[in-house]
């Protein structure tokens, strides 16, 4: 069986229960394609498990041939900011989405809204309120008890939409009236006792300006939203499935024609170790605990973005989750980095960089530097070699050379050898110590014909190390991170409504800047080029860098004990 855009429903193969509905739902003719939404508050900027989200919608849109809408559900003027809806483009540019549309529903949908709920009002479906806030509250009743009436639910239809136009045209005071749903006080499920559809908030919005007084409500205005612009499955997080019955009860009674959306729900995906969630996320900001909401050490989309995570990687991991049949999931950090990793073995160029530099003197070395080669990437033929330099004056790293090796320690030691990455075999003759009794530099000797790719000595060497040659380096700056909260804190959400304060959860110097000496090749490096640091990890540009001076953030180390169970 195909859909008219080409798809052959008997050769797609579903990965779980959603996808096993929407090919039931096509066969029968229930739904005529796939659509999907993606309806971000911009409110904040986008973290890691948002991502799961949009991987979600979009990917089950197109899979089935169908589309997705970015809709920037912006109902709630007190907490939105454009800078926030413009960094959700981004984002989705970063991760591979391309939306089929990108509406802002404060344009688009609150006139057709405001219209439907006239026209509830009308059948009888809505009434106005007097109670406060607090007094809903307390005649909501509990899980076990029965809500209470409130004595304005049997206004007139009449009486209720003259009031409504009153509240639109600003007659009365923020919060003194709401328009509700008139459903079930008594519903075992709380969400539907007469849920708020609208509340007067006298808020400038920063698209529609002051053009409302009056703004609809979550549980009315997602799924009227989701009506009006022809989504079939609205694909939202298990935090929202007691709300599933609110919605359909809105689609039936607020759109109420044949064609209906429907709310599916899936885990969210929660990593340990990590603060996530816009309103804490945004503590920090705010309070100065990071450089802004792409700090590195942030679990937002920019910040690991900005740190060298790939889009791969975050997409790889979401999938990895799955479904879920829980509120959340929760998982490891490492897991995370699993696919961080995989992706940039990959993609990373390699580069030897010296962090903590040590002098090499080698003093049978004479005349020009030589070239040597070395190669881009082994996994990728395609990226080629670049050109580096063996000269009389190099330098490595300080831990690849000991006074008091341990054991099997296959690095530089006085009187042993060791072969420099693409160069010659060395030998250590000689330490030299400064007036402060430290190692001032060493003095070796390279051994010819042993060129890496031409040695002829028969000479043989466990040991490998990288290094810069004095006219082949430049000094750039290295930012290394820890976990910016601390390990013991691993679910800090919890321990934030616990009680614990911000401020103690956080890691101490959990940023740490210093210097190390690069190969000139990176010099024409640009924000967001990723490299692999021989045997020290994988590092990205950071936009900070200026063409004079390089900045480099440590993305991940080389090697970590988790397993994906692939």
């Amino acid at each position: 069986m195909k859909l008219a855009n080409g798809i052959d429903l008997d050769k797609i193969v579903p990965e779980n229960e959603l996808e096993e509905e929407i090919l039931a739902d096509l066969k029968s003719g229930r739904s005529k394609e796939v659509v999907t939404r993606c309806p971000p508050e911009p409110s904040g900027y986008w973290y890691i498990g948002h991502a799961k989200a949009w991987t979600i919608n979009f990917e089950t849109a197109q899979k089935f041939g169908g589309r997705t809408v970015l809709r920037m559900d912006d109902s709630n003027p007190t907490k939105e900011d454009g800078e926030f809806a413009e960094s959700y483009m981004a984002d989705l540019e970063w991760l591979g989405f391309k939306p089929c549309k990108f509406v802002y529903a404060s344009e688009e949908y609150f006139d057709e809204i405001y219209k439907i709920a006239e026209k509830m009002i009308q059948n009888g479906d809505a009434y106005v309120c007097d109670l406060s806030a607090e007094e809903v509250s307390a005649m909501r009743g509990t899980l076990t008890e029965p809500g209470k009436e409130s004595p304005y639910r049997n206004r007139t239809p009449e009486e209720n939409l003259r009031l409504f136009r009153e509240m639109r045209d600003g007659k009365f005071p923020d919060g003194s009236k709401t328009l509700r749903a008139k459903i079930d006080m008594s519903h075992p499920n709380i969400n539907m006792r007469d849920p708020v559809m609208y509340k007067i908030a006298r808020q400038h919005h920063y698209r529609v300006g002051d053009k409302w007084c009056i703004w609809p409500q979550y549980d009315f205005v997602h799924p009227m939203e989701d009506c009006l612009e022809g989504t079939t499955y609205s694909l939202c997080d298990k935090g929202f499935q007691d709300h599933r019955i609110v919605y359909e009860w809105f689609v039936e009674h607020g759109w109420g024609k044949k064609y209906a959306p429907k709310q599916r729900e899936f885990s969210r995906v929660v990593l340990e170790n990590v603060l996530s969630g816009k309103r804490y996320l945004k503590k920090l900001v705010e309070g100065g605990f990071v450089s802004g909401w792409d700090d590195p050490r942030f679990p937002t989309l920019v910040g690991v973005r900005r740190r060298g995570y790939t889009a791969k990687a975050i997409k790889d991991f979401v999938k990895s989750v799955g479904w879920g049949n829980t509120i959340e999931v929760v998982v490891p950090y490492s897991a995370l980095e699993y696919y961080v990793r995989e992706d940039l073995n990959r993609i990373a160029t390699r580069a030897m960089v010296v962090l903590k530099p040590l002098k090499v003197v080698i003093t049978n070395f004479e005349g020009k530097p030589e070239e040597i080669e070395i190669e881009n990437n082994p996994n990728d033929e395609s990226a080629g070699k670049h050109t580096a330099l063996f000269g009389r004056e190099i330098f490595i790293e300080q831990d690849d050379f000991s006074l008091d090796p341990p054991p099997k320690y296959n690095r530089l030691v006085e009187g042993g050898i060791v072969r420099l990455k693409g160069a010659y075999i060395i030998k250590c003759n000689k330490v030299v110590f400064g007036k402060n009794g430290e190692i001032d530099h060493l003095e070796c000797e390279y051994l010819p014909n042993t060129k890496s790719g031409n040695d002829t000595s028969g000479i043989k060497c466990k040991g490998t190390i990288y290094f810069v040659a004095k006219e082949n380096c430049f000094e750039v700056t290295v930012r290394e991170f820890k976990n910016l909260i601390k390990a013991e804190f691993k679910t800090p959400a919890k321990a934030l409504a616990d009680g614990t304060p911000i401020e103690e959860m956080l890691e101490e110097d959990s940023l740490v800047e210093s210097s190390a000496l690069a190969e000139n090749f990176l010099k024409d490096a640009k924000p967001e080029d990723k490299f692999q640091f021989m045997r020290k990890g994988y590092y990205c540009v950071d936009k900070d860098s200026t063409p004079g001076h390089l900045i480099f953030n440590s993305t991940i180390s080389l090697k970590d004990g988790f397993k994906s169970g692939k």
